[in-house]
C-alpha cells in the first residue's frame, strides 16, 4: 500500500465531548449529529435576516496518532482537513507542545466557505504555506471541530461523519 492510502481518518461519533455537550448531541452509527431532521431540507432559501434564531453548539475532539500519511516524502507539503459533514461545522487542527502545554492552531475548515449542501458532502482546506513535519516526540494534535445547529426549529442539523488528516506534495514549492 502507497503512503497516499496510509492517512489518519476517524469518524464523527467517536470523538470526546465536553460534559455539557453530552446531551446535545445523537451518535449514530458513524455520525455524530447536533440538531433534528423530520424530513429531507427542501432547496435551500436564504434565511431572513430579520429573524433570530437562537443557536445551539457542540465541540467534540478528535485525538490525532502518528500514521505514515501524516509524513510526507517529499520536502515541500501542506497538511490538508478533510471533512464529510452536514450543515454549520467549524474545525482546527491544534498542535499541543508537550513541554510548556502550548496550543498552536495549525489549520482551519469553516463549512460556511463552501456551498451549503442538503445531506452529507466532502471538503478540505489545507495550510497556506509548507507545512513541517508533525513532531510526535515533543508534541501532541487533536482536531477540534464545533457543530452550530437551531437550538428550536427542526430541520438543519449540523453533523460529521469522517475527519481525515493527510500530508500533500506542495508543487508550487
Amino acid at each position: 500500500m502507497g503512503d497516499e492510502m496510509k492517512v489518519w481518518t476517524t469518524v464523527g461519533s467517536a470523538g470526546t465531548l465536553n460534559a455539557a455537550d453530552l446531551a446535545k448531541v445523537s451518535l449514530k452509527n458513524a455520525v455524530i449529529a447536533l440538531g433534528h431532521e423530520i424530513a429531507p431540507p427542501a432547496a435551500s432559501e436564504p434565511e431572513d435576516p430579520r429573524a433570530v434564531i437562537p443557536l445551539a453548539t457542540a465541540t467534540v475532539r478528535y485525538n490525532v496518532t502518528p500514521v505514515d500519511g501524516l509524513f510526507a516524502v517529499t520536502s515541500n507539503f501542506r497538511y490538508t482537513l478533510q471533512l464529510t459533514y452536514r450543515g454549520k461545522v467549524r474545525a482546527r487542527l491544534v498542535q499541543v507542545d508537550h513541554w510548556t502545554g502550548v496550543e498552536t492552531d495549525l489549520l482551519h475548515f469553516d463549512s460556511a466557505s463552501f456551498p451549503p449542501a442538503p445531506s452529507l458532502v466532502m471538503n478540505s482546506t489545507a495550510t497556506t504555506n509548507d507545512s513541517s513535519v508533525m513532531d510526535f516526540v515533543n508534541s501532541a494534535y487533536y482536531v477540534e471541530a464545533t457543530l452550530t445547529a437551531s437550538a428550536i426549529a427542526v430541520g438543519n442539523p449540523a453533523e460529521i461523519a469522517v475527519v481525515k488528516i493527510y500530508a500533500s506534495p506542495d508543487f508550487h514549492g
